[in-house]
């Protein structure tokens, strides 16, 4: 698939996808979204791909939603013109939908992140930023408010406390602070981010694509789930299953002997 907002390759078996709508900040609109599923989507479905790196040229990683997109064609079944709200907040089939079911997902922040920009990060599995990245919550002064399921990821990731002062604050942090309130989990050099982050990627990828997927999937299900024994009771049933995958693949490793 030709790309027009981003740039995609490939770094042994991890995918990267480059944000390159610099025109516009690499602001999200309709078309960009759109590639950058796709992009994802196609990474999934390699086999060669083992992890996925989201990151940026130039000063911003994304300064949010393009409110000066021209609006899209009305969708012919519906009626209704399509946005990136819409889209990235789909009911079963959001941003955090799609990130949630994804092979492992890190984003590389370098430079600025904004509204939306951050907001869509928070679904990462891992984010990372760069020495010289920001990160700006501006929703309440623009008469917004935090969207792509903020006003529950970011309360998970960096405490009920701080949520509520940056969003309603409308702050802004740079990357050690950042770190230290683990919006990001690690900062790199600007010149060695994307690098970092590929290294980084490349160690998941080397894992047991099974391993992996079972845990990212019962992190995210047993996270905000209080009963004892509905979280012990997923594990339990995963580690039944990764016992009998590990034990096709002794066997099927045996016939080969």
């Amino acid at each position: 698939m030709a790309y027009e907002t981003i740039r995609c390759e490939q770094r042994g078996k991890v995918a990267l996808i480059t944000y390159d709508r610099q025109e516009r900040r690499n602001a999200w609109n309709v078309p960009m979204y759109r590639e950058i599923v796709a992009a994802i989507e196609a990474a999934n479905a390699d086999d060669g791909v083992g992890a996925i790196v989201i990151t940026n040229d130039g000063p911003v990683f994304c300064s949010g939603v393009d409110f000066k997109a021209p609006p899209e064609e009305k969708d012919p079944v519906t009626g209704v013109r399509p946005n990136v709200a819409t889209l990235s907040m789909a009911p079963d089939d959001s941003w955090i939908h799609l990130i949630q079911r994804s092979k492992p997902v890190i984003c590389a922040i370098n430079g600025a992140a904004i509204g939306a920009g951050i907001t869509q990060i928070l679904a990462a599995d891992i984010r990372v930023g760069s020495r010289s990245s920001t990160y700006a919550f501006p929703f309440t002064s623009l008469g917004l408010m935090p969207e792509i399921g903020a006003t529950a990821l970011l309360p998970q990731l960096i405490g009920l406390g701080r949520a509520l002062d940056l969003c309603m604050t409308a702050g802004k942090v740079d990357a050690d602070e950042a770190l230290r309130i683990g919006l990001i989990t690690r900062v790199f050099e600007d010149a060695v981010l994307v690098d970092e982050a590929v290294a980084l990627a490349e160690r998941l990828a080397g894992f047991p694509a099974f391993t992996l997927k079972k845990t990212k999937d019962l992190i995210y299900a047993n996270a905000v789930e209080d009963d004892i024994n509905a979280y012990l009771g997923r594990e339990t049933e995963a580690f039944v299953e990764l016992y009998r995958v590990n034990k096709a693949a002794r066997a099927a490793m045996a016939d080969k002997v």
